[in-house]
């Protein structure tokens, strides 16, 4: 919040700016380097939807967008965890409640490319999804973090373009914290592929 006011003021005019600026002012430097800024990717993301509502669309929402998930891809998995996916699941929630779960059978293919290193999610009928959503993936190969998973994400479908949204390792939560690394290479990445219908 204090992020957006920063850009609302226009004390900052951009997302990165304010920020830094937040992180830098929040960081006791007496007690630790440790940088203190915004905690998660997502959030981050949010202070950059907000510059956008200021900048590109003029205090307005942009137009709902109604999408739908038709593949994830997570790229470097191999190393992750034990580098097996049989158990590698997928939910989705809109509005609190889970709208999607890949423990559904029939509802989507997951297929380890060993020789890409990537894994292909195929999601068939999935429901339309439209303004915040928060996508989490769960492995019992995989140590949990933050909101009792992996890794996650949010994003707002009204601010997707091309219909695609690529995130690499320090936009998703939890692998961007540096004691994930270990784990998590830094070629390790989330892609969506969306449709309209």
């Amino acid at each position: 919040m204090i992020c957006a006011f920063l850009i609302a003021s226009e004390i900052f005019l951009t997302a990165e700016e304010s920020l830094y600026y937040f992180g830098e002012r929040r960081t006791d430097k007496t007690n630790s380097s440790k940088f203190q800024g915004v905690e998660t990717p997502s959030q981050n993301r949010y202070v950059g939807y907000f510059a956008q509502v200021k900048h590109l669309y003029n205090w307005n929402l942009p137009p709902r967008r109604i999408l739908f998930i038709k593949r994830f891809i997570i790229y470097s998995i191999r190393g992750v965890g034990t580098g097996g996916v049989c158990d590698l699941k997928v939910r989705i929630v809109m509005e609190k409640k889970v709208v999607f779960s890949s423990t559904s059978l029939g509802n989507c293919s997951i297929l380890h490319d060993i020789e890409t290193d990537r894994v292909l999610i195929d999601v068939f009928s999935g429901p339309p999804l439209y303004d915040d959503v928060k996508v989490q993936f769960f492995s019992s190969n995989l140590p949990k973090y933050y909101d009792n998973c992996p890794f996650f994400f949010w994003f707002n479908t009204s601010f997707i373009q091309s219909n695609r949204l690529y995130l690499p390792r320090n936009e998703l939560d939890n692998p961007h914290k540096q004691k994930t690394w270990k784990i998590y290479p830094p070629q390790f990445a989330v892609e969506v592929l969306f449709g309209e219908k």
